[in-house]
């Protein structure tokens, strides 16, 4: 009966150790943010196609003018992106 109780004692401590709770409340503040990273990220993938649309029914004169801002807006996308892949990289990562 010793080893048993010694195996029950050390999968106790090691329960208490990784404090579950905690852990299960990290782990959901990272999946809402993660959800609404993805609705941003759909919102502005729609704003971004609206943009190219509109862009693409301009004059060629007029092309000239906004194609710095189509493009920064393209650029600002990937960035943003790029953070939320991290983000959603890390949160992965912490679970193991």
């Amino acid at each position: 009966m010793k080893v048993d109780d010694n195996i029950l004692a050390s999968a106790l401590e090691y329960w208490r150790t990784l404090q579950l709770t905690a852990f299960l409340q990290e782990l959901d503040g990272t999946s809402l943010e993660i959800i609404d990273n993805q609705k941003t990220s759909l919102q502005e993938r729609r704003k971004l196609a609206e943009k190219t649309k509109e862009f693409r029914t301009l004059d060629d004169t007029l092309k000239l003018e906004e194609f710095k801002p189509l493009l920064r807006a393209y650029q600002n996308e990937i960035d943003n992106l790029t953070k939320r892949m991290k983000y959603a990289e890390n949160g992965f990562l912490r679970v193991f």
